[in-house]
């Protein structure tokens, strides 16, 4: 393999021949210094026409001139998304440095509106992952105020921070059901965004919150005043759950619901809940409109923002007219109940409660032990509710990430030693499950305490502390040369002790995880005084 270069020859210039040509190969890269590879060349082929010489260079230039132009940069996987409320969105990149060990800092950034924040996985919904040169964005439950410009960007040990020239730039978009007359008196309903979602997507239309079947484009055609009547809602396939809001067709006095973006919703203790709904309603004023749990008979229903057990955690969010949205936050396991919403309006008869309603339900994480065998042992990560979203778990070996682990289950080894794990939810790394543990805190004594003599009885106790607990206890008379197993059991006991027994012993406690053993404890038969 090898480079061809043309070497242009002046009139005056010669050439004899296996005689020499002077090269010279100026790389103008981007942020670096030209570069001046000089090379005598003491080869060529005897044949040239108006004045060029074909000269080879071997790949070892080849690479050099490669090799200058090597430069810091941040490659984005695209320039701009749309995306509907309440949807996930991942942004991509890639970055380069000459030295990867050099790179002390990465960071993801969201620009709007003039102003810049960094982003962290602290923040309930986004998760950061950056593993070697690549870098990954992902933002769960996106809201409109999510919108702007995102970039990655890095600094290295001799360089200010390096990003794309461009981020890339995000629109989150509600759907919106805008209804236009047709001809013979029907109706046209085109579900629309404020930006180009991507991919072609495929449409549901609801009708009374029933699909509608064989209806999968942004258009919606509807004709009998007496049949269609109704409210329409529509969605993007692969997030059914995310309906416009519902509007009235035809028949105003049919338009009276509640809809929910899910009736069932599992997450962790000490997260944030965002309960999604949106409402119909004929043409009426809305005056008053409530989220509630319990309700009194004979009695209107009570704000769950006035319970004491919520002061302070319940927030009402309205982005639209119909959309009825409840945030609760450091969820504890008393809110795990079934939430409804009602609205008044200026009509005295005009009220209406949305059922069933959103059931809650509100999980820890505990870790279990599968399957082991003396060299490995699989965890569980678990909850008494299904997650949504198939979430990424990570894993902790005694506090420090096992990037090896990232899904539910994580096989490990069993050790010799102390060694604690727990799981935690990407983007809830902070809501870690309670440990699980190897032996610890291993105890060998002698029961009773005190001086042995010959002729007595003497029991050796172990204690330990491990979760899942001990499953086994062995014992060992320790040895210069080699130490000797005894028995196995929590107790150790000898009868008619003798001089002979005067020794260390110590105990191994044993779980799924690991074994410990503890510190010997030396037994001293004393003489019988006659």
């Amino acid at each position: 393999m090898y480079l061809k270069v043309f070497v242009f020859l002046s009139e005056q210039q010669e050439v004899a021949k296996g005689g020499g040509v002077m090269t010279t190969c100026t790389n103008r890269s981007s942020g670096s210094r030209p570069a001046l590879l000089t090379s005598k060349i003491r080869r060529y082929e005897d044949r040239y026409s108006d004045k060029y010489v074909h000269l080879y260079l071997y790949l070892f230039y080849v690479l050099l001139v490669a090799g200058v132009g090597a430069q810091h940069s941040v490659t984005l996987s695209s320039q701009s998304l749309c995306a509907v409320t309440g949807s996930t969105v991942k942004i991509s990149c890639k970055y380069t440095t000459p030295d990867s060990s050099s790179v002390r800092e990465r960071e993801w950034i969201h620009s709007s509106d003039g102003e810049e924040r960094v982003l962290s996985s602290t923040e309930g919904g986004v998760s950061v992952r950056t593993e070697q040169n690549e870098c990954e964005l992902t933002v769960r439950d996106v809201r409109l105020s999510d919108s702007g410009v995102y970039n990655f960007r890095f600094r290295t040990s001799s360089s200010d921070w390096i990003s794309a020239s461009s981020g890339v730039q995000l629109t989150v978009t509600d759907l919106k059901i805008t209804v236009s007359d047709t001809e013979g008196g029907g109706k046209q309903l085109t579900c629309s965004s404020t930006c180009t979602l991507p991919d072609h997507p495929t449409y549901i239309w609801y009708k009374n919150r029933q699909p509608i079947s064989n209806r999968y484009n942004r258009w919606l055609y509807v004709h009998d005043s007496t049949v269609d009547a109704g409210s329409y809602s529509c969605a993007v396939r692969g997030y059914e759950k995310l309906r416009s809001p519902a509007v009235c067709v035809f028949n105003q006095s049919s338009c009276w619901s509640v809809s929910y973006s899910t009736q069932t919703i599992c997450t962790l203790i000490g997260s944030s809940v965002d309960i999604h709904g949106y409402y119909t309603f004929p043409r009426l004023t809305v005056t008053k409109s409530v989220w509630f749990i319990k309700k009194q008979s004979g009695a209107e229903p009570v704000d769950v923002r006035e319970d004491e057990e919520y002061q302070g955690r319940v927030q009402n969010r309205q982005s639209s007219q119909n959309d009825c949205s409840m945030i609760i936050t450091d969820l504890r396991e008393g809110d795990a109940q079934t939430y409804r919403f009602r609205f008044y309006t200026d009509d005295p008869g005009g009220k209406y409660t949305g059922r069933p309603g959103v059931t809650l339900s509100v999980t820890d994480l505990k870790i279990t032990v599968s399957c082991w065998s003396e060299q490995t042992v699989t965890l569980i990560c678990s909850s008494t509710c299904t997650l949504p979203n198939n979430p990424t778990y990570i894993w902790y070996k005694n506090r420090q990430s096992e990037s090896h682990c990232r899904s539910a289950s994580c096989s490990v080894a069993v050790v010799s030693g102390v060694v604690n794990y727990s799981c935690a939810v990407e983007g809830h790394e902070s809501l870690l499950s309670p440990p699980v543990y190897s032996p610890r805190n291993t105890r060998a004594v002698l029961v009773p305490s005190g001086e042995r003599v010959e002729g007595e009885s003497v029991t050796l106790s172990c204690s330990s502390d491990a979760d899942p607990p001990v499953l086994s206890y062995s014992w060992f008379k320790q040895r210069a040369a080699a130490d000797t197993p005894l028995t196995t059991g929590q107790n150790y006991s000898i009868t008619n002790i003798s001089s002979q027994h005067s020794e260390l012993y110590y105990c191994t406690a044993h779980n799924q995880l690991g074994h410990h053993s503890s510190t010997p404890v030396h037994l001293d038969v004393k003489r019988k005084q006659l």
